[in-house]
């Protein structure tokens, strides 16, 4: 390539990286600029959100001693009397929804449940999580916020309590569905809104043809930019804002999207304007600049055509020099000088050829002290090659008169030998040089591959290690969830003490325990244990907890719970997995508890130092076939009566010599329980299991709860109804 053209394609491609250059710095102010813009976006359209739920809110709360004209509402609430309740409450809900200030109405009562809704469903549940009810209730305040039923049906929530002669008595919630604030957002944004699921599932809107084709599309996680989504004829501005349901347990987005069509159009052809332009002047410029080239360097043309000969090894031509300040005169001078030089030249061939030895040498030690650095097998392979390039290169020289092999063979005499005279020891073969190198060369090729594969494998097995850490911290995450799902401990009783301990054979296991009151008297007490281990076993156990707190509301018998949740485990069991069940209800005054059994190891009775299993009800595992009947039994507790219940993790646990802990073994340490509170009875029999396996591998999930009975009620519940 001539110079000229070198000279020109330089100044274009330097003219080129400028315009590059200046784009890029307007692009990325412009990225400054639609990075503020988002920001100040989201901003606005975040504090417009708050606004329009602050408003709603106090819309409802300036209406809350509208509860105060239903004076009979608390009253019927604290005697439980549910016709009255419904017959206030709805009347109240009627007149909330005619006046325009909410659209639903719940009654939570003083122990966290839900006493009234106008919203119909099949679970009915309160749009406050009973957590955030029974708080409100114990502090006597009000409470605002966002919350969601169980049915995911999501709410703008201001609750007041209820008192009854000074006493609070349960909450009134007055909610409004939040799609009223989504179409208000609409109008103020001009836009449209939606509320979606971390999954991308709509909950609420109006636009579900426009959110099932801006699905796929939208990054759920970006929080803090304006997505640019472009459809098939149109353009949309998405910005998603987190939203926490503050009273319930939901966690969604909120994605609001605007059609900026054609303004994004405009956008596009005034890019497309400014790169036609800048292309145009390019080119433009790179002609002229070609012209003036080949203009300017016509005057070195001869100049050229006399290096060309001398470099073909003419020495005998010589450049005249008609003026020595102009182009051609330089050149001539400097042509003659240069045949003068090539005798320094030779000389300085001899000089670099010991250095090229040297410098093999030291390449050849700076790749053995590299090949240290690989594996045993990979190191010997690097040696070997290098062993056998080295043999070529010097046969390769004794095939050329050993011109070449002599000069490898022993610098350091070559270098201390006096009168050294490079014009009668010059190279034959140039080319040897060239391939010597290109030989090491090739060598050290082979060496950077070995390398590479090498620290292929290591980044391998680091991210191997590192999606291993990842799995077990989403296993630690959804251990926590698993016992977060586990009861926490009642309120102190001077009737009944009831504790409960669950220890996982892995991270999450498949054994759960719950106890919750019924009614003031009432307390229903559960335990199972899912068939398998691990996730699998987790998950089957969370649906049939839900069923069960589900069940328990509307069943009044153990043995109807048992069969209800039995059917909808069979009719939602993918995986064929069953569950063993047990579950009894404690009657306070009585001392009364019945129960019904679903193939689970039966609990002992513990009275007097001595242990007896409690009667086998008819009924297997849950999960199984459907359409099955539970039998029932019931068991009078007197003071000081205990129940032990606990899974096959206890009674099937192992110690070093195959040893099976079995069921004789628990009904001693049950019956060598002494007089204590059931949290010890609990501490004690899993220490004793414990201490039985040992060393040994937990292979099941070990779960056990203790019903400590401390006398009858009855007497002093009846004198509390005859005195009120």
């Amino acid at each position: 390539m001539l110079l000229r053209t070198r000279i020109s394609l330089f100044a274009t491609l330097a003219f080129i990286v400028i315009c590059a250059c200046l784009a890029l710095a307007a692009l990325q102010r412009e990225k400054i600029i639609t990075t503020q813009y988002s920001e100040e976006i989201i901003v606005d359209r975040t504090t417009v959100w708050e606004r329009i739920i602050d408003k709603l809110m106090q819309r409802m709360s300036a209406n809350f001693d509208m509860i105060s004209e239903y004076s009979d509402l608390p009253a019927a609430l604290a005697r439980s009397d549910n016709a009255a309740i419904q017959q206030n409450a709805g009347a109240l809900v009627g007149r909330l929804r005619a006046e325009g200030i909410a659209d639903r109405l719940d009654i939570v009562s003083v122990d966290g449940t839900l006493s009234y809704s106008s919203f119909s469903g099949v679970f009915q549940s309160s749009v406050v999580a009973q957590e955030h009810a029974l708080e409100a209730i114990d502090k006597a305040e009000h409470i605002f916020g966002v919350g969601n039923d169980q049915q995911r049906n999501i709410a703008i929530v201001a609750a007041v309590p209820l008192t009854f002669e000074g006493k609070v008595v349960g909450l009134g919630v007055f909610a409004t569905d939040i799609r009223e604030a989504l179409a208000e957002l609409e109008q103020v944004t001009r836009s449209t809104v939606v509320v979606v699921n971390r999954r991308g599932r709509m909950l609420a809107g109006t636009a579900q043809d426009l959110w099932q084709e801006l699905d796929n599309r939208t990054d759920l996680l970006d929080f803090n930019s304006l997505q640019i989504i472009e459809l098939s004829n149109r353009v949309f501005s998405v910005i998603v804002l987190p939203q926490v349901a503050e009273l319930g347990s939901l966690v969604a987005n909120l994605v609001s999207a605007r059609d900026v069509t054609e303004a994004a159009r405009q956008q596009q052809r005034l890019a497309n304007l400014m790169i036609g332009g800048t292309a145009a002047a390019l080119g433009l410029v790179a002609i002229l600049l070609i012209i003036y080239m080949n203009w300017a360097f016509t005057p070195l043309t001869a100049g050229i055509n006399m290096l060309n000969s001398l470099s073909r090894g003419n020495m005998e031509v010589r450049a005249e020099v008609a003026n020595s300040r102009d182009e051609i005169g330089r050149i001539a001078i400097a042509l003659n000088s240069f045949r003068s030089k090539l005798v320094a030249i030779d000389r300085f061939r001899q000089s670099r050829e010991r250095q090229r030895v040297r410098q093999e040498r030291f390449i050849r030690k700076e790749m053995t002290e590299l090949a240290d650095t690989l594996d045993e097998e990979e190191r010997e392979a690097v040696l070997d090659e290098l062993r056998q390039i080295e043999d070529l290169v010097v046969s390769m020289a004794a095939a050329s008169d050993n011109t070449f092999a002599q000069a490898v063979k022993d610098i350091d005499d070559l270098e201390r030998e006096e009168g050294w005279n490079s014009e009668t020891q010059t190279l034959n073969d140039t080319s040897l040089e060239r391939d010597g190198l290109a030989m090491m060369a090739l060598a050290f090729q082979k060496m950077s591959d070995r390398v590479q594969k090498q620290n292929q494998r290591l980044r391998e097995a680091l991210a191997t290690k590192n999606t291993l850490i990842s799995i077990q911290k989403e296993l630690d995450i959804a251990a926590r969830v698993q016992l977060s799902l586990l009861p926490p401990p009642l309120p102190a009783n001077p009737v009944f003490e009831l504790r409960g301990m669950m220890k996982p054979a892995k991270e999450v296991g498949g054994d759960f325990y719950d106890f919750f009151r019924l009614d003031d008297r009432h307390l229903g007490i559960a335990i199972a244990d899912v068939s398998g281990k691990g996730v699998p076993a987790a998950l089957f156990m969370v649906m049939a907890r839900t069923v069960l707190r589900a069940s328990v509301r509307i069943l009044e018998s153990p043995g109807q719970v048992l069969e209800r949740v039995n059917d909808f485990l069979v009719r939602n069991n993918s995986e064929e997995l069953f569950v063993t069940f047990f579950y009894g209800i404690l009657d306070e005054w009585t001392g009364n508890f019945t129960f019904a059994n679903g193939g689970h190891n039966p609990p002992l009775l513990v009275n007097n130092g001595k242990a007896t299993p409690l009667e086998l009800t008819r009924g297997v595992a849950l999960g199984m076939f459907g359409g099955l009947e539970y039998g029932e039994a019931s068991v009078e507790l007197t003071e000081g009566s205990r129940i032990a219940f606990v899974t096959d993790g206890v009674t099937e646990a192992f110690n070093g010599f195959n040893e099976e802990y079995g069921d004789e073994r628990f009904i001693a340490t049950a019956a060598a329980l002494p007089e204590q509170e059931a949290e010890a009875d609990v501490r004690d029999i899993v220490r004793g299991v414990e201490e039985f396996a040992g060393d040994a591998p937990q292979f099941d999930d070990i779960t056990c709860v203790v019903l400590r009975f401390d006398g009858n009620a009855s007497t002093s519940k009846a004198d509390k109804l005859g005195g009120n």
